[in-house]
């Protein structure tokens, strides 16, 4: 009977590893640094080389560095040559970009499904809003982040749209950052609920009008803190700027 011996097997097994590591130490490397980053374990303003992420991951530079540029070329870090990698600040315009499609697909998805959503379709939401009632302490705020992707994304896997969902998925990963610094805005967090509270209630009702209404509503709720929450970052930095330095002093 053909095949391997064990000390052939072994190696070849070896060689095969070889042959993948790279490709699988950037995945890998790609997968924990964007969760690190949507996760809010990642400082705004902090310049992060590729040496850094070596050491706090336990690989090499290369793949770190392959992960990283991937990152930047998808709009989460912009690369500053010569020092490293900062979290990317989204303009006014791109926030507004971001609702703007937001408020296309997911009202779209709603007035389709609303005639014939189920008890089962509204169960994950409800799921959903008992997390966030749980749980909406500062310290909670990426859990909160999660649980809210979560809600949003159930109607859209719902409708069973592989491209939206993916469009949707890539969105709500920029959300995700861009609503660490808004959920920090005193009674935003409880008003998010309200407004899950409202649409779920406008789908249970099976009211079209309501339920893109309340869609609406609430994302352009999310638009204008996030956009407030922008003004307030660069007022601060303008602050900062003009302050006068101890040797001015």
């Amino acid at each position: 009977m053909g095949g391997f011996t064990p000390i052939q097997l072994v190696n070849a097994m070896e060689n095969l590893c070889k042959l993948e590591l790279p490709g699988t130490l950037q995945n890998l490397a790609y997968e924990r640094i964007k969760i690190l980053l949507i996760n809010g374990q990642l400082e705004f303003d902090e310049v992060y080389s590729a040496n850094q992420f070596a050491e706090i991951l336990g690989v090499s530079r290369t793949p770190i560095r392959e992960a990283l540029l991937q990152l930047t070329a998808e709009g989460f870090f912009i690369f500053l040559r010569g020092r490293g990698f900062k979290i990317k600040e989204f303009s006014e315009k791109e926030i507004r970009d971001f609702f703007e499609t937001r408020k296309m697909i997911e009202s779209y998805v709603i007035e389709q499904l609303v005639e014939t959503v189920t008890e089962e379709d509204l169960k994950p939401l409800e799921d959903s809003l008992k997390r966030m009632l749980n749980g909406h302490d500062q310290e909670e705020i990426y859990r909160f982040l999660a649980t809210d992707k979560s809600f949003h994304m159930n109607l859209i896997h719902r409708y069973k749209n592989n491209l939206l969902e993916s469009i949707m998925e890539n969105i709500r990963d920029f959300i995700s950052i861009l609503g660490q610094k808004a959920l920090t805005s005193p009674g935003r967090v409880k008003e998010v609920i309200r407004e899950h509270q409202r649409i779920v209630k406008a789908l249970r009702q099976k009211d079209k009008n309501k339920a893109v209404q309340a869609i609406n509503d609430h994302l352009d709720a999310t638009e204008k803190s996030l956009i407030e929450n922008l003004h307030r970052n660069r007022g601060d930095d303008a602050v900062a700027r003009k302050a006068p330095s101890n040797k001015e002093r």
